[in-house]
Parts: structure tokens; sequence; C-alpha cells
């Protein structure tokens, strides 16, 4: 779907799914991130952030190709005014003790020598307070999308 027609959708789930397949294609699903603007950039990690814990928990954030922007994931979230939930991003970042490998295998070789019953149960509590939606994160992303509409192509 083009931009331009995704501009057009006025249901507000429509527009994020809509737009989360455009941008998600456009970095060729973050295989190529130079192709997205920064705000575009800040979209795709939130929305790769929220479908991963949605699939399968921070677990499977952290073990899939999303783990590559763990870096990014609190400042992503604060950048589209959800503060909150910036705060369980940042806990969960932090149950390992150190910071997360960027490089998908360094971070597997990483999850694996550190796994515990200790982290399993953080990242638990993350799941939990992340399901809880207390912010609404469609309605923060389509008004921080809004509000940068010229960086979005």
């Amino acid at each position: 779907m083009s931009i331009d027609a995704i501009w057009e959708i006025k249901d507000v789930n429509t527009f994020i799914v809509s737009l989360t397949d455009h941008v998600m294609q456009k970095c060729e699903y973050g295989d190529n991130m130079d192709n997205l603007s920064n705000p575009e950039r800040i979209f795709f990690i939130t929305q790769s952030c929220e479908m991963e814990v949605n699939n399968g928990g921070f677990a499977q954030f952290f073990d899939n190709f999303s783990g590559n922007f763990a870096g990014e994931l609190v400042s992503a979230f604060q950048e589209i005014g959800a503060p909150g939930t910036a705060e369980i991003c940042d806990k969960a970042l932090h149950a390992f003790g150190q910071d997360i490998p960027l490089d998908w295998e360094d971070r597997r070789e990483l999850l694996d020598k550190v796994a515990s019953d200790e982290i399993d149960c953080i990242l638990e509590e993350c799941d939990d307070a992340f399901y809880q939606y207390e912010e609404d994160l469609n309605a923060l992303n389509y008004a921080y999308v809004l509000k940068n509409k010229a960086d979005f192509s």
C-alpha cells in the first residue's frame, strides 16, 4: 500500500497496521535501516517491540532481530510520549546486569550464558506490566506519526 493511501485511512488501528507494514517493507524488515528517517526508525522500533512482546514476551524480543535495536528502545518510547512503557523496557534491559549486545549472535550467546530463573522472573514481570497497556500505544504512535508526517514516505 502506498503512503498516500495510508494517509487516507481514518481508523487508527488500521492506519497503524498499514503504516507498520509499509515501514517494515521500506527498511527490509530491519535489514536496511538507512532507508528510514529518524521518526520512521522510532516508529519501527516501538512497533517491533510491541509485536514481539505481544507474541512471546521480552524474551522473544531480545532473541529475535528486534533485539538489535534494544539500545534505542527506551528513548523510542520516550519520544512517542510513553514514559511508562519506556520504564518497563528499561527494567527488561537491566534484567541481564549488563548491556545487551546489538549483534544477534553475540546477544544470543549472552542470553544463553546468563539465563536464570531470576532473569526469567524479571522478564515475566515486565511482560505482565507491558500487557496492561496503561498507555495507549496506538494513539501515541498515531499522534507521533501525524506530528512527523513530513518524515514518513
